[in-house]
Parts: structure tokens; C-alpha cells; sequence
């Protein structure tokens, strides 16, 4: 799944799944504030040129630890 640039359909649609699967698993509702940060963080690390899912969802592992242990006004 290489990428540079724009993302197509398929990319998208994989990007959302992983999003969909890690915020479900992790207990993080489509409302909740740490879903935007992880998308954010989920379409940069893609940008970056990390396409692999396990790798990607290893990166969610560390922003999320992050993104908890943050205060309320800090995302």
C-alpha cells in the first residue's frame, strides 16, 4: 500500500477500518476528542510513508498512551 500524496479510495477506506477498529477496541466513541487526534495522527504516520496496519496500530498504541496520560485541555 504505497503512498504518496493524495490517498485513494481503497487507502481511505482501509485508513477508516483501522481507525474504526483501534477507537472500538480501545473503548473510544465517535464523539470523543481522541478519535480526531488519532485520525490526525493516523493520516500523518500514513503520509509518512507507514502503510502497514500492525505497524500503524503499534504507532495508535503510543499516541493513545500519550493522549491519556495528557491532561483535559491538553489533546
Amino acid at each position: 500500500m504505497a503512498f504518496r500524496g493524495t490517498a485513494d479510495e481503497i487507502q481511505l477506506a482501509t485508513l477508516t477500518r483501522i481507525l474504526d477498529d483501534y477507537c472500538e477496541q480501545s473503548g473510544i466513541e465517535g464523539s470523543h476528542p481522541a478519535r480526531e487526534h488519532l485520525a490526525r495522527r493516523l493520516i500523518a504516520l500514513f503520509s509518512g510513508g507507514i502503510d502497514n496496519p500492525g505497524d500503524i496500530r503499534m504507532a495508535l498504541d503510543s499516541i493513545a498512551k500519550d493522549w491519556r496520560g495528557a491532561s483535559p485541555a491538553q489533546p
